[in-house]
């Protein structure tokens, strides 16, 4: 069966007059160095004129790394770079026609001419870029304007529904932003001359704030369906939403960064002596008696802090402003109405084996942007008061746990935990190895009464 993209290559290539708009590549030898004979060693490069500028390129068949020297595999590169061409640039014969929809198609897609320019200028450095972008096409920018030719688009149309949107000012500028590079692309193919100008929005004000602890209840009920229903986005019981309820609790109380707890593994939740959590719980989420062993030490369960998720969703094994040489790792302890939560997490969830990770949303990394809008979601639902420019945020949570704990343990164990670099309160503690990272916790587990009060219990 002929697909419909086969159809409009097949005008385009009949409509349009040789060497317009191909870019017939010529290849060419280069020496790029010598063997220990002194005889010189050659590799693949090609030119074109580029259709647009008209300009010379030249570049390599391979790269610095890796350099092509047969003349077969050249061509064979060649032959590949032209059909992506074809695919690309047959845009150019449908500027009645071509649609939002249609150029995105072409535009979004790994390694194409467009984001190949857009690299070589710099504006994008990782792949997690194009499935950010891809997200917010299929659940926004498609769905009220695929059907659009780029000189449709109406700026007053898309900030009336982008005001309708219950989002945040960031989400609104991320969507314009992406439409307008849809724009710029259109103008860059001649497709229109003149670029609508769509409004942009100003980020939210105020001052910074931490919850009270009547504000913790509301978020973190006891009730399992309580805090599912408040962490779900249409306020309904699902596992997403506990999910989500157990992730933001244990940030909420163990002070970590965001970073911090989209990577979290398994293997970094501990209790007493090191013993690692996972052996507690049985398939019912309830603690295994005596789990490990006879002991005469109470339980007290904690989490180690080693690793983290960069902005752009590469997990390292450092924490911030760390390295390999130096991780800046950390401990903290986990108060008991956490761990409950935790405990029926891991008595439900699916195990996904192929990644690390103890909270994953439709078997992703969740993103950070993604985070922020659980976050918003579940403030409202919760009907945290949000009056005189009050700002909330998931780093909120951090915020609120030093301040509460500051007033319950010491400020060098609080500092331990919360990872500060601030001589205003103590010289940062730097974990060398794992036997002094055991020591700082048993020490911490000394404090786990007042921890559990984090709570309010």
């Amino acid at each position: 069966m002929i697909s419909y993209k086969h159809i409009i290559l097949c005008t385009f290539l009949c409509t349009i007059k040789k060497g317009d708009y191909f870019m017939n590549r010529h290849l060419y030898q280069r020496k790029i160095g010598e063997t220990k004979a002194g005889k010189p060693i050659k590799a693949y490069y090609f030119w074109y004129l580029d259709p647009i500028t008209k300009k010379q390129i030249r570049k390599s068949c391979g790269t610095s790394k890796n350099p092509v020297f047969t003349k077969r595999e050249a061509e064979s590169i060649i032959e590949t770079l032209e059909e992506k061409d074809r695919e690309y640039l047959a845009i150019r014969t449908e500027k009645e026609s071509a649609t939002i929809a249609k150029m995105a198609e072409n535009m979004f897609h790994k390694n194409n001419a467009y984001i190949k320019r857009r690299r070589e200028n710099g504006y994008l450095k990782d792949d997690s870029t194009i499935d950010e972008i891809h997200g917010y096409l299929n659940n926004f920018i498609l769905l009220n304007y695929g059907h659009l030719k780029p000189e449709e688009i109406d700026p007053v149309v898309v900030d009336q529904d982008l005001i309708k949107m219950d989002r945040s000012n960031s989400w609104r500028n991320r969507v314009v932003s992406i439409i307008n590079f849809i724009l710029d692309e259109a103008i860059w193919l001649k497709m229109i001359k003149y670029k609508p100008a769509l409004k942009t929005y100003k980020k939210t004000k105020g001052k910074k704030d931490i919850l009270a602890q009547d504000e913790l209840n509301k978020l973190f009920p006891d009730d399992f369906d309580a805090l599912s229903k408040i962490w779900d986005t249409k306020s309904e019981v699902s596992q997403d939403g506990f999910m989500f309820g157990v992730l933001f609790a244990l940030k909420a109380s163990t002070g970590m960064r965001s970073g911090e707890v989209r990577a979290i593994s398994d293997t970094q939740l501990i209790a007493t002596d090191g013993k690692r959590i996972m052996k507690a719980v049985g398939s019912d989420g309830k603690e295994i008696a005596e789990p490990f062993g006879k002991t005469k030490k109470k339980i007290v369960y904690g989490i180690l802090l080693d690793r983290m998720c960069k902005n752009n969703g590469d997990i390292v094994n450092h924490l911030k402003k760390g390295d390999e040489d130096d991780p800046k790792m950390r401990v903290s302890v986990i108060p008991k109405k956490t761990m409950n939560y935790l405990k029926h997490w891991l008595s439900i969830r699916v195990i996904d084996p192929k990644k690390d990770l103890l909270f994953t949303f439709k078997g992703r990394l969740i993103r950070r942007e993604y985070l922020e809008y659980r976050f918003e979601k579940a403030v409202i639902n919760a009907k945290i008061d949000m009056k005189n420019d009050r700002k909330l945020t998931p780093h909120s949570l951090r915020f609120t746990y030093n301040t509460k704990m500051r007033r319950k343990i010491s400020i060098n164990k609080l500092s331990d935990m919360m990872g500060h670099e601030n001589n205003r309160m103590t010289d940062y503690y730097t974990i060398i190895n794992m036997a002094e990272l055991e020591e700082q916790f048993l020490g911490l587990s000394d404090n786990n009464k007042a921890i559990d009060k984090f709570w309010g219990v």
